[in-house]
């Protein structure tokens, strides 16, 4: 009876630990994982940038399924299309907010050409200092830069490239003015120091002599 017993339990066994070795093996994207992770709290310019990643991440819906949802300054950005490239694309923008959640800096994406590579050298010195000074601005030029930039590699998000550059010819040039009128606004209040003079020489001594 017993080894009966012990040969009708085998095949329960085996399906159990089957299913634990799959679930080992479940290959987790960075999409699933971003539904599980916190928002950073190391400064207010990763807190924002994680929701513009986030949000760029789950602009597309599941992996495979498209949502139609926008995120350009004008609103017109529409992501409707999918295939394996948008569902990179998509776990390209989780994976920037991840490295964020865990506390890691997260640069904006290379240049693809002369003009991006002006466009990225304008945004890295305006983050230069907009990161503290206006970390909300300064996290959404970056996210439209690194939307127009990922968007570019497939072939299917040409229109949302463009949308996204667009909206970057909003964001950009307004984090650039409000980094210069923090800094004109610095030299503005900064203390004047009185500036030391020599005292002008006695009249006598500075006569010539006899």
């Amino acid at each position: 009876m017993l080894q009966n017993g012990t040969s009708r339990r085998f095949p329960a066994i085996v399906t159990a630990a089957a299913g634990l070795l799959l679930a080992g093996c479940a290959n987790f994207s960075p999409l699933d994982d971003l539904k599980t992770a916190s928002a950073p709290t190391d400064s207010a310019f990763s807190q924002a940038l994680f929701q513009d990643y986030t949000f760029l991440a789950r602009s597309f819906g599941d992996v495979g399924q498209a949502s139609y949802t926008t995120f350009d300054q004008g609103a017109t950005i529409s992501l409707a299309d999918s295939n394996n490239d948008v569902a990179a694309l998509a776990n390209s923008f989780a994976s920037k907010a991840l490295q964020l959640s865990r506390g890691l800096p997260v640069d904006p994406e290379p240049s693809r050409d002369l003009n991006s590579h002006s466009q990225r050298d304008r945004l890295v010195r305006a983050l230069d200092k907009g990161r503290d000074e206006v970390p909300r601005d300064a996290a959404r030029a970056q996210a439209d830069y690194d939307c127009w930039m990922l968007n570019a590699t497939v072939a299917l998000q040409s229109h949302a490239a463009a949308t996204c550059r667009s909206s970057l010819d909003i964001t950009l040039p307004r984090l650039e003015a409000e980094v210069h009128a923090t800094a004109q606004t610095a030299v503005d209040n900064a203390p004047t120091t009185p500036v030391a003079t020599a005292p002008l020489p006695d009249a006598a001594q500075a006569s010539p002599s006899e």
